[in-house]
Formats: C-alpha cells, structure tokens, sequence
C-alpha cells in the first residue's frame, strides 16, 4: 500500500523504505539484509495482516524485528486480537505523526531488550570487546569472542561446544548453586556468580554475569567475564579497567554526557538491561530509557550499542533501515 505521508516521515527520520507484496519476499529480505521495522497493511492481495504477522512470526522473533499493522479505522476488538498473537503496535487513519514516530521509537528501543544478540551492531561490540564475552544455548558454549580466547588461553574450538560447567566451577558454593539455578528456570533474567574459577588460568578468580537476550527463549544467554584483582598489594588498573575509564572520558569529552547519563552508559555497555540498570540505580525504567534517549540523541545514533560503538571508535554513525 502505497502512502506518501509514512513514507516521507520514515525517510525524513533516516529509513530507507522499501515496499514488497509478497510475503516471500519479505521473508527473503529479513534473512539477507538488516531489517528493523515492518509496517504491513491491514489486508494484501486478499490476506489479512494477522495471517501474514503469523506467518512471519518465527523470522521476526529470530530477528527481533517490531510489527505494526496499518488499520483503517480504530478497532478495539481487531487490537485485542493482533496483542494477544504479539503484533508490536497498530498505526490508524487519519495519522498522527508524532504517535507514529513516538511508537516507532518505543519499539525500536525495546528491540534491544527483546533480542540484543540478533542486532548487528552487538555482534560487531562482542567481536571487538576488551571484555571476554560468550554465548550460551541451554548449557553448551557456541561461541566465544577473542578477548573469551585470550583469558582461558585456549584456541576458539578447544572452548566452543563445551558445557558451562567444564569452564566454570561454581559447585560447593551455595549462593551462586541457587543464583544459577533460578536463571536456567526461567525464574531471573540477570545472574550474577562471584568468585568463580574459570579453566586453564591458574586458578584467578573472575565475576560472570549472565544476560538473557531473548524473552522467547530463556535458553538464549550472553555473558561476560570480569577479572577479579588476583594479585596483591598491586594498585594498577588492569587493562579492561583503563578501558572502562577511557571510554568514559571520551563520552564526557566527545558528547558532554552527564554523570547520570555517563553512569547509564556504562551499565549499558556491560550488556545490562533497562530493568536492572533501573534497579542497581534505584531509579525508575521510564528515567533510564529517557537517559538513553538523550545519550542517543547526543551522540547522533540510533540505539545505545551505536553509542557505545561511537565513543569507542571515534564513528559517525548514520542510521539506515531496511523495510
């Protein structure tokens, strides 16, 4: 369906929109290019856009890709209907464009706590982190980054497809037994073990934080390692932790970040989500997602990874999306 108003206001925010017919061509394009949004009218070629959303379902959940249907008019029970099979958000005539641009912005922020690992932008962070980083599916590696490499001082196919708990001892203490436990239920989304001993190095003791990326699937987890100080009597900072203060001299330098936004910057860049930012802040979910809005807005990007990328390497980032 064509419609120049969406699309003026699409492109005027940076989309690059492109109109299809045909589901199979959709799907086509969710799997060989970067999609971030789909907007599908009520009815194509006879079908009906909650046929369509349903049979695209697996792929946008795969991909973390919003759904909006386009509707004629305001239908309370069409609305029920479309939440209750998980349609994102409905856009009606006559348009408001500054709803429409509102939803758009809302869905694209939560794309990030649906499922981070789809998301380009955190791939390319977890390859090039200073932070040793690895995926779970249930309890099996299936991939680790280079810094992961370096720390266990062991090559990538010695690490991958083995089990969490041969690269991790957390058994006989009881507090990270119970942590654990909770998270591979599905009970917390956010583990947090301590002093844990991690395979082939000597024996140092490191923190790991387990994320879960997907809340379709509790299987889906990312972590990260963070190095415990093992030696001493010895004050320099280790190499991660320069890092962590470099990146925040430039945030504050490059794009005058506050201390506020600066402290939800670097929460943000341990892969934490809003809810436990919110809540190791004590501050509400709504101010912290307003923190990343303004950290977004000043560093010209269109989600908080491209932020964290921006400052890290010193990039412009230009938005593009592909419909």
């Amino acid at each position: 369906m064509q419609n120049s108003g969406l699309d003026v206001l699409l492109k005027d925010k940076g989309f690059n929109v492109v109109q299809v017919s045909r589901v199979d061509i959709v799907i086509k394009k969710i799997i060989d290019e970067e999609v971030d949004l789909l907007i599908c009218p009520y009815k194509i070629n006879g079908e009906s856009g909650f046929s369509i959303f349903n049979r695209l379902k697996p792929f946008l959940l795969k991909n973390a890709i919003p759904f909006f249907l386009l509707m004629e008019k305001y239908d309370e029970k069409g609305i029920m209907i479309g939440l209750e099979i998980g349609i994102d958000n409905f856009i009606f005539y006559p348009f408001n464009y500054d709803s429409i641009e509102q939803k758009i912005e809302q869905a694209l922020n939560k794309r990030m706590e649906v499922n981070v690992f789809a998301l380009n932008h955190f791939k390319k962070y977890f390859s090039t982190s200073e932070v040793a980083m690895f995926y779970l599916e249930k309890n099996e590696v299936i991939r680790v980054n280079d810094a992961f490499c370096r720390l266990a001082n062991r090559k990538r196919e010695d690490i991958e497809h083995q089990y969490f708990d041969w690269l991790f001892s957390i058994n006989g203490h009881t507090e990270n037994e119970f942590n654990y436990r909770r998270f591979t239920d599905g009970v917390a989304d956010v583990c947090k073990l301590k002093d844990v001993t991690c395979c082939n190095t000597n024996g140092f003791k490191y923190n790991v934080s387990l994320h879960r990326g997907n809340q379709f699937n509790i299987n889906s987890v990312f972590a990260e390692i963070i190095p415990i100080n093992n030696s001493s009597g010895n004050d320099e900072p280790k190499p991660n932790e320069a890092k962590l203060v470099s990146r925040l001299d430039r945030a504050k330098d490059m794009f005058g970040l506050t201390k506020r936004e600066l402290e939800v910057f670097h929460l943000s860049a341990k892969g934490l989500p809003v809810k436990q930012i919110a809540i190791d802040l004590g501050i509400a979910e709504r101010t912290i997602e307003k923190h990343r809005s303004n950290i977004m807005r000043k560093t010209a990007t269109r989600s908080i990874l491209e932020a964290i990328l921006a400052v890290d390497e010193n990039l412009n980032v230009t938005p593009v999306s592909k419909i």
